[in-house]
């Protein structure tokens, strides 16, 4: 994922959701420890822009594919841009945080999330 200068949260998550479907990212102001929760007081809005937020230059690339976890992601984009980010999966038409499933990879998240939808 490239992230560009005026790029908004929004827009990355966007993205992102494109990319992996049946999961998102949320940004938080805090890093939250393996296997905890971000706390929602510290959710960034997605109206904000990348340059106010982020540690590096911009443009950047975030490089990242379907078979890394999502612990891996998570650290991935606090290395390239300083963002403390959280995936959140769909179940049952409820985002959830995938604390206990950071092990998981993508697209394991992204399987299940699409085997819990009920027609």
């Amino acid at each position: 994922m490239k992230l560009k200068k005026g790029e908004t949260l929004l827009e990355v998550r966007n993205e992102f959701g494109k990319l992996y479907p049946g999961l998102k990212l949320e940004c938080f102001e805090e890093a939250h420890e393996v296997n905890e929760s971000s706390e929602n007081r510290s959710r960034i809005l997605g109206s904000v822009v990348l340059d106010a937020i982020v540690t590096c230059d911009l443009p950047v690339e975030v490089n990242i594919n379907a078979t890394m976890t999502v612990g891996e992601v998570e650290q991935v984009f606090h290395n390239a841009t300083g963002l403390h980010v959280q995936v959140f999966r769909k179940m049952n038409g409820v985002w959830i945080e995938t604390v206990q499933t950071d092990h998981y990879s993508l697209e394991k998240q992204m399987e299940l999330s699409k085997n819990s939808v009920h027609v």
